[in-house]
């Protein structure tokens, strides 16, 4: 039995759109960011980093005495749709945000900058065209506090 040149071409049509349907249907995976708990070093222990506006603190050098350093490890891994994480950056007691920088692949903005606070709201996003889906970018937040 032979089908007409319109229902094969139907038939065909209706077999690759249903093997093509599990693969449109399948959602793409969540993106997950994870944020560790704070950890703080301070003088006469050596900064990890250089600090943007304060030459008294540079990578590899003591830090200055008064001076913390304040750290979080980042790790945003991309789902299908962009995701970025903010947290607070928090300085020990009797202590203000100074400056603030990353590491590795995670960027941070401060949110909610102003003078002497003890605490910031930080954006910690990555660059989207050198992560895909499914891979992780990792990193470290630092905030400087005296």
């Amino acid at each position: 039995m032979t089908f007409p040149r319109s229902i094969g071409a139907a038939a065909c049509a209706v077999a690759a759109l249903a093997l093509a349907a599990p693969a449109v249907a399948a959602p793409a995976r969540d993106t997950t960011i994870t944020v560790s708990p704070r950890e703080q070093i301070a003088a006469p222990a050596v900064s990890p980093v250089d600090f943007p506006g304060v030459s008294a603190v540079r990578e590899g050098a003591p830090l200055p005495r008064g001076w913390v350093v304040v750290s979080r490890d980042v790790k945003i891994t991309r789902g299908g749709e962009l995701a970025s994480g903010a947290f607070r950056m928090t300085c020990p007691k009797s202590r203000t945000w100074r400056s603030g920088t990353a590491s590795d692949d995670i960027l941070a903005s401060v949110l909610d900058r102003s003078p002497r606070k003890r605490s910031v709201l930080v954006l910690a996003t990555f660059v989207s065209d050198e992560v895909r889906v499914g891979e992780t970018a990792a990193g470290t937040v630092f905030a400087l506090c005296r």
